[in-house]
């Protein structure tokens, strides 16, 4: 009988914040310092953790009251860049990490509206996008000001897939030209809100791209971890339940003369259930989607016929009583 394809989408997040520092350091103590935290961990791609941050990029401007920022200190300069606190100014911060060592020619910082920008944006998946804003007021003595503490909230979201099948061991289901088509390019920004949340906004947009995904060379071996998918960084957007997903199974084992092909397509909506934080249908920042889907081999040949199984156990059978006489062990 020809089953249906069942994609189910699952949200999982690492919602609590990391508390591990990594004091960056500089020689003289009047210079401006930074603890850095990463938080909503992300999985399976070349992340960005608060363990691996090694390398960053700041903004940061200051002036004579909150809000009124218009001396630059940092434009866009790797962390490694050093610069002084000046005694009773007030400064706004903004930082991000593309990767490791990735900068991004054309962020800018908003101090005054303490937002981060980042136009015509295409995740990368080797490139993790983190960011981080911060306000600090230097007082009458800056000589051993404390760090900046940065906390860096991930800007993508993840998308990947798992497949499931009862087909034994003897037959392969590969899995190729897996992909969907969304939007890969946008504008992002970034604006802290509290101490530990921010404002994440990725800008409506008509550009769109393949995320595509390797061939899963066979996922009826059991033996081996051929069942997911890799992992892909995607701009978070709404209306996923309008896209769509694309994949070729092919069949091949005991009873098939020849491999069989058969191309399958699913929509990506997200029930959001339980998952603090998500919304359906929508990929949110910080956040990894993992849909999974049952694929059998008569789904894809729908002319096979599974061998199937009637069980019976025989009972057991009852021999004459026989009569034993004991006498005294010697």
């Amino acid at each position: 009988m020809k089953r249906s394809l069942f994609l189910l989408g699952m949200a999982a997040a690492a919602l609590s914040s990391c508390t591990n520092e990594d004091v960056v350091d500089v020689a003289q103590n009047r210079a401006i310092r930074f603890d850095t935290f990463v938080n909503n961990n992300t999985r399976a791609v070349t992340e960005v953790t608060t363990e691996n941050l090694s390398s960053y990029y700041l903004f940061g401007d200051y002036g004579d009251a909150v809000g009124s920022y218009s001396i630059p200190v940092f434009v866009n300069e790797p962390s490694s860049a050093i610069a002084y606190w000046t005694p009773n100014k007030y400064y706004a911060f903004g930082a991000y990490a593309n990767g490791n060592g990735n900068r991004i020619d054309n962020a800018t910082f908003d101090a005054n509206m303490g937002k981060l920008r980042f136009p015509g944006y295409t995740p990368d998946d080797e490139k993790d996008l983190v960011a981080a804003t911060a306000r600090a007021e230097a007082g009458p003595d800056v000589t051993n000001k404390d760090a900046v503490p940065l906390l860096f909230v991930h800007m993508l979201s993840q998308v990947k897939f798992t497949f499931k099948t009862k087909v034994a061991d003897s037959y392969t289901i590969k899995i190729s030209d897996l992909k969907f088509n969304a939007i890969n390019t946008a504008d992002g920004s970034y604006t802290k809100t509290t101490e530990t949340a921010g404002k994440i906004d990725w800008t409506e947009s008509t550009l769109t791209g393949d995320y595509t995904y390797k061939e899963m060379s066979d996922i009826a071996d059991k033996n081996k971890n051929y069942t997911d998918s890799d992992v892909k960084l995607v701009i978070p957007q709404g209306n996923t339940n309008q896209i769509s997903v694309t994949f070729t199974a092919t069949l091949n084992g005991p009873g098939i003369d020849s491999e069989v092909k058969k191309e399958f397509t699913a929509n990506l909506g997200y029930e959001a259930g339980s998952i603090s934080g998500t919304e359906a249908n929508t990929w949110t920042p910080g956040y990894s989607y993992n849909y999974t889907a049952t694929i059998n081999a008569d789904d894809i040949n729908s002319d096979l016929k599974e061998i199937k199984f009637t069980t019976e156990v025989t009972e057991w059978k009852d021999t004459n009583n026989t009569t034993v006489t004991p006498s005294e062990k010697p």
